[in-house]
């Protein structure tokens, strides 16, 4: 379980790293480029959570609703939390982002 954390934050660190370059490079030429460019924390702060909630969610839905994933101790309760915890780490990000970066 640890080692799966370690690699689910390290894929966050990498992507909140590389997400606002892509969102600058996104938004370059459009109204949100300045606002982009000033909240660039912000924006990888959210890149980052977005990344991490989707790898918990997908553990999540992988432990619910694959065979394989039937034959882990506590599949079913260790999937629902990892499901409500990848959704609410993904709202979080949402918000984060309408909130800094999309406001």
């Amino acid at each position: 379980m640890i080692q799966r954390l370690l690699l689910f934050a390290g894929i966050a660190a990498l992507f909140s790293l590389i997400g606002p370059q892509i969102g600058f490079l996104i938004a370059e030429g459009t109204p949100y480029e300045e606002t982009v460019n000033g909240n660039w924390d912000a924006a990888a702060a959210a890149s980052g959570l977005m990344v991490f909630g989707a790898l918990v969610f997908g553990w999540g839905s992988w432990l619910c609703f694959t065979v394989s994933g039937g034959f882990r101790d506590n599949n079913v309760v260790g999937g629902l939390l990892s499901l409500a915890a990848g959704a609410l780490l993904i709202g979080v990000a949402v918000f984060v982002a309408w909130k800094t970066v999309l406001a």
